[in-house]
């Protein structure tokens, strides 16, 4: 294993941004970037030994800040939605910063994302990142310590463990954003993805995407990715829940989650054959395919980044799980920290 540290670049306020590259000794290799705690490229061998980079996204530092979709990025205090009326604690409530249309917080007003993260070295083939989240930031009550530790290995594993401890009680998912396409940034659409999911049941969402409360069986819905299927093969059946999300961008419950780590997903590119299996101990995955991505920036390699050419799967307790007292949920507090693993293998 190999380890390189780079200048990656210059934020608008004047702040030094790093990158990492960790290689193994089979030349495959991943960059992770300071700004936004940044899990950048994956590039790993396809079935005729060339190498692709498997993770849309950018490779300047002005396509980073100007980021919407929130490509590689880690995700807090609390990933994915939280309704309106915010967050209530032993009975006080938190109003959160609604940044979408007033209406709702999105992935913590992303906070978590444009943060320029300290980072260490810890050996040559895993760097740690530290973010500390003040005392009310977004209107979260108390302060947070932060820790996320990548690593890679000669398997070709992309490990995640994230480490966060609040000075009081305080809702915390933390997840990583990836966008991956595993026949290569530059390929086109993921419709043709084989993709299957260790998953019994998902959430249905209201018309603003958050969760109704509902723990809803995928049997006969275009939601059972159980036996394998293709991401495209459903996509556009006229199921109510697709309509409302422009297609898949629901949270799935894992099967048998018991707190131990497993696995919930995996994934083939069409093309390029590249397999990816997907591990989490959280009891939630969110499937997102790009729905939203339109062409209007500019991605890796000059491109646009247009529609549905990056899947997600963002380990996570369920979304708004904070005003749904029949989900697991993700109340942390100094005696009880937040901790999670989540690891991606790739082979052919």
């Amino acid at each position: 294993m190999t380890l390189t540290k780079n200048l990656y670049g210059i934020t608008k306020d004047g702040k030094e941004v790093y990158s990492y590259i960790i290689r193994n000794k089979n030349g495959a290799y991943i960059e992770l970037v300071s700004y936004g705690a940044t899990l950048n490229k994956i590039v790993v061998p396809d079935k005729d030994g060339v190498f692709r980079d498997v993770l849309v996204g950018f490779d300047t530092m002005e396509g980073q800040e100007i980021c919407t979709d929130s490509q590689g990025r880690t995700v807090g205090r609390v990933a994915n939605r939280i309704a309106g009326k915010g967050v209530t604690i032993d009975g006080r409530n938190y109003q959160i910063t609604k940044n979408v249309d007033g209406l709702f917080t999105l992935h913590g007003n992303h906070e978590y994302e444009t943060a320029v993260w300290d980072s260490e070295i810890l050996s040559d083939d895993s760097v740690k990142f530290s973010y500390f989240s003040p005392e009310g930031a977004e209107g979260f009550p108390g302060s947070v310590k932060n820790e996320v530790i990548f690593s890679f290995d000669d398997n070709n594993a992309v490990k995640i463990e994230y480490y966060a401890v609040p000075s009081e009680k305080c809702p915390l998912n933390l997840t990583n954003h990836a966008y991956f396409n595993l026949n290569g940034f530059d390929a086109g659409t993921v419709l043709g993805h084989y993709l299957k999911l260790y998953c019994d049941a998902y959430t249905p969402t209201d018309e603003k995407a958050i969760p109704t409360g509902e723990i809803r069986p995928v049997e006969n819905t275009a939601f059972d990715f159980r036996n394998g299927k293709t991401i495209g093969q459903d996509v556009s059946v006229p199921d109510e829940q697709l309509i409302i999300g422009r297609g898949y961008d629901h949270n799935f419950q894992i099967t048998g989650y018991d707190g131990t780590l497993r696995r919930f997903a995996e994934s083939v590119g069409d093309i390029s054959k590249i397999k990816m299996e997907a591990y989490t101990d959280l009891p939630g995955v969110q499937l997102y395919i790009g729905n939203f991505m339109n062409g209007t920036q500019t991605g890796k390699a000059g491109l646009p980044l247009e529609y549905r050419t990056g899947f997600c799967l963002e380990t996570q307790y369920f979304p708004d799980a904070v005003n749904h007292s029949e989900f697991i949920q993700n109340i942390f507090s100094p005696d009880r920290p937040f901790k999670s693993t989540t690891v991606y293998l790739f082979t052919i």
